[in-house]
């Protein structure tokens, strides 16, 4: 019996701490879900009143695509807790770009100020993207001025297009060129005695190059170097431009070979301010006191609003992508994301699930409103099951007269040009990655692993090809049968292809076995149709769709209420000392980024029951 009553007590002990938890949980919920009601309303209150003066664009992290979070979460934080620097934070490329296209024709906006050091850099045709309404901003007689205490290469990408650029004392302008490394992990696979079991096809295909060498290989080296060193010249031709625009003089390199800028440097006594200016990098050396005293000599006030505060209104009409108000009877259309990996399941951050995408464009198919459709694919790919997925179902729209148009965004490759396929157009930047057509399979076993540590996989089956279990290594039969699989997969990668882009075989394998182009180099492949940016694409689906008035149908992943507080929450809840230095730890350090991306790319492709996966690992970050 005493036996009997401890038990008892401890199974109400349980109950209790179990029931004090969960009440903890939903009261947490219930004040977070009231302080965001009481944080928005005083939000919206405060929209009301005029917004004028300068337009502050002092972006935090990263520009994406497509963002999970929402803008009023993080203000509301900022209520909450007061204003902190989150370098994690991910800001919508098309709501910023917005906000710029209404700012421009607001009369209230008479300035812009680029105060960007708390922005960690995005892709080059992300930058290209924004930097076409900072361009348009400045023709409408709108002076930009720049200012940082120090400029990384994203960063003076921007500030390029201000008239003036400034620099803090002690700052300096970061130009050294561009860098895509991989970590390898053969050393760490042979140390924990893992088997790793690959299957491909291409002789550039290197995404699976860091889970067998411990070094990148010739071959892929010398593909990275052509379309690295081609983004370079891009890039500096750019900043080149838009410098001697403003200074109206004659072009000159603002980035001279190694020697010539140390030479430089050492005249300048190592000062990397002096530098730049000695350098036509900036166009002046300025505190943040002398910089808001400058501004307010040249404007006579002293307002300002920041982009983050500025709101757009609801019935703004922007001449590039045409977004009208929700009451519009207008034709639709509708622009569909496929954002990172793409994999089975929900999408999540980084990850383009099938699932959702799917359903998405099923609904499109059956929504009358809806004429045409822009895929805005920024992907390295993913799973072959997950890719197919989507794009049988952007055939199935094209059956039913529904013209589908992709927009490239900074990447678009392997899985990502897998259904790009079922397009009837595509338009990339110069600056996208795309092709990589190839595929591997990867099937790592731990029988050694086990066997170190004194543990064996035994038994019978009824067929070599039945004896597939990670505790023991493949037969004979099954590499011989997933290598097959593999080749098959990639005459169908390949077909694909030469169908959409009516070529032969022959001509699609010459452009293939997993080589990385540029969007201008796949442009002259037959890769792509257009050179051009999201707003080019949308004006050729409203082309095929034969519409000449419409407005945009911004497609969201449908989501539980749960999920999407959750989600929020995540991003609400204060941030913690150890939180923050992991934060920085990985925005100084792209390795890290590297290694998560690989932990979720193992837990991801276990997913694809073929394990068969067109992803381009060594083309996905480029620093």
């Amino acid at each position: 019996m005493f036996v009997v009553r401890i038990m008892k007590y401890i199974w109400k002990t349980l109950n209790f701490v179990r029931d004090v938890c969960f009440n903890l949980i939903f009261l947490l919920i219930i004040l977070l879900s009231i302080s965001g009601y009481y944080g928005l309303k005083s939000m919206q209150k405060e929209t009301v009143k005029p917004q004028r003066g300068a337009l502050i664009v002092d972006l935090e992290g990263t520009v994406v695509d497509n963002t999970l979070y929402n803008d009023e979460i993080y203000q509301l934080r900022n209520e909450l807790y007061g204003k902190k620097i989150d370098n994690s934070r991910q800001n919508s490329l098309f709501e910023l770009t917005e906000k710029i296209a209404q700012a421009t024709v607001d009369p209230n906006i008479t300035s812009m100020v680029l105060k960007l050091d708390n922005f960690t850099g995005t892709s080059l045709e992300s930058l290209q993207y924004i930097g076409k309404y900072l361009h348009l901003f400045s023709q409408a007689n709108k002076p930009i001025y720049a200012l940082g205490s120090h400029f990384n290469q994203s960063q003076y990408y921007l500030a390029s297009y201000a008239d003036k650029v400034y620099l803090t004392p002690q700052g300096s302008v970061n130009l050294y060129g561009l860098s895509a490394t991989n970590l390898y992990y053969k050393t760490l696979f042979d140390n924990l005695k893992i088997n790793t079991h690959v299957f491909r096809v291409g002789t550039y295909k290197s995404a699976i190059e860091p889970f067998i060498r411990d070094d990148m290989s010739k071959e892929a080296k010398e593909n990275t170097t052509r379309w690295l060193s081609l983004m370079w010249s891009n890039y500096l031709t750019d900043v080149t431009e838009q410098r001697n625009r403003v200074e109206d003089k004659s072009p000159k390199p603002l980035v001279p070979a190694t020697d010539v800028l140390l030479a430089r440097l050492q005249q300048a006594k190592g000062s990397m301010t002096q530098y730049a200016l000695d350098n036509g990098l900036v166009d002046g050396i300025k505190s943040d006191y002398q910089f808001a005293t400058t501004l307010e000599q040249a404007f006579k006030q002293h307002d300002q609003v920041s982009i983050y505060d500025y709101k757009l209104a609801k019935d703004f009409v922007s001449d590039s992508d045409n977004i009208y108000t929700a009451t519009d009877k207008k034709p639709l259309i509708a622009v569909v994301f496929v954002n990172g990996t793409i994999a089975d399941g929900e999408t999540s951050d980084g990850v383009a699930g099938s699932q959702d995408i799917v359903e998405q464009l099923k609904n499109i198919r059956h929504n009358p409103s809806i004429q045409a459709v822009v895929l805005r694919v920024n992907s390295p790919g993913g799973s072959v099951t997950a890719s197919e997925a989507i794009r049988s179902e952007l055939e199935a729209l094209r059956e039913n007269a529904i013209p589908v148009v992709v927009s490239m965004g900074g990447m678009a490759a392997s899985g990502g040009y897998w259904i790009s396929t079922a397009s009837d157009y595509i338009v990339a930047n110069a600056n996208t990655i795309t092709g990589s057509i190839g595929i591997f399979g990867i099937i790592p076993t731990f029988e050694k692993s086990l066997a170190h540590v004194g543990v064996y996989s035994d038994g019978v089956t009824t067929s070599p090809l039945a004896k597939n279990s990670l505790t023991e290594d493949l037969p004979d039969e099954m590499n011989k049968l997933m290598q097959m699989n593999i080749d098959d997969g990639y005459h169908s990668f390949i077909s694909l292809v030469a169908d959409s882009r009516k070529m032969s075989l022959d001509q699609v394998n010459k452009i293939a076995q997993g080589q990385v182009w540029l969007g201008q180099e796949a442009k002259q492949n037959g890769l792509v149709d257009q050179l051009g940016d999201f707003d080019d694409a949308v004006t050729m689906a409203a082309t095929l769709a034969k519409l000449s008035d419409y407005r945009i149908d911004w497609q969201k992943p449908k989501t539980t209420w749960f999920n999407a507080l959750f989600s929020n929450m995540v991003t609400l809840l204060p941030k913690t000392i150890a939180l923050s230095a992991v934060e920085i730890f990985s925005n100084q350090l792209p390795q890290v980024k590297q290694l998560q991306q690989g932990v979720s790319l193992w837990n991801k492709f276990a997913t694809d029951p073929q394990n068969r996966y067109i992803y381009c690992l060594n083309c996905a970050d480029v620093k």
